[in-house]
């Protein structure tokens, strides 16, 4: 099994619990799009990458009439979703959707798109899009983990072999356009967590299965290469702990 997929099936169970970081870019992004959506809304809204089913949950109840279709490729995320009989989940891979062309009204997808390939994500998006179908997503771009960066740089290692590589706004928004989605708002935003320690900061990662990346198989690091790596990431270390920032890119979009 693909071992980004299996990290999100452990991770299923305790991801609503440890998902700060989720939970605080999905909030932002379903409160946009109910800036956006008018409250009468009954077309079918898809959730490309749902997890345990957070965005429909505060979607569901502001939209009586819609249809919604909560897509994930790890299986027991779905598990988790809150049963409703107007969400049907579906366990797929976003670059590939079991969705008809031209079915859907509203796609949104919140943290995922940046363990995709942009391109495909973007043409697969526009497939199922009606037309003037419009799109939200919030995904990690470069910048993301750049503490985790700094730390891997002084000890010697390569970040790219060890960190999740974040594609750019710049070809997010060219893969878009390329897939002939109109791009109406692109916003970034950095959040940074903060951890007592750097076993927590690991175990906030770990937490909600990002701990795997889809390149390759990540090397170890031995005893010594953990040290200096702690001791290099304290150095980073302020009253509110050890700083974790992510690089959130916010798009609304419409396909033509």
């Amino acid at each position: 099994m693909n071992p980004v997929r299996q990290s999100f099936n452990r991770a299923a169970s305790s991801y609503d619990a440890v998902g700060d970081l989720q939970h605080q870019v999905a909030t932002s992004l379903t409160a946009f799009i109910k800036t956006k959506l008018s409250a009468n809304f009954d077309g079918h809204l898809l959730d490309a990458g749902c997890g345990t089913g957070y965005c429909l949950g505060q979607l569901v109840p502001s939209y009586p009439a819609a249809k919604f279709i909560a897509v994930d490729f790890a299986e027991r995320m779905l598990q988790q979703l809150p049963a409703d009989p107007r969400a049907l989940g579906i366990n797929a891979n976003l670059e590939n959707l079991p969705v008809c062309t031209g079915k859907i009204n509203t796609y949104l997808s919140s943290l995922a798109w940046q363990w995709c390939d942009a391109t495909r994500a973007a043409k697969e998006a526009a497939r199922v899009l009606k037309p003037q179908g419009e799109l939200f997503v919030a995904t990690l771009v470069t910048g993301t983990f750049q503490e985790l960066a700094h730390g891997l740089q002084v000890c010697g290692l390569n970040p790219d072999q060890h960190l999740l590589r974040c594609t750019s706004r710049a070809q997010i928004q060219s893969a878009l356009e390329a897939a002939d989605i109109e791009v109406l708002t692109l916003s970034s935003t950095r959040i940074t967590t903060w951890h007592a320690d750097f076993s927590a900061l690991r175990h906030s990662i770990r937490g909600v299965g990002a701990n795997h990346l889809p390149q390759q198989t990540t090397p170890a690091l031995n005893r010594q290469t953990r040290m200096q790596l702690i001791e290099a990431y304290e150095g980073l270390r302020t009253a509110r702990g050890l700083p974790l920032s992510y690089e959130v890119l916010t798009i609304h979009a419409r396909k033509r």
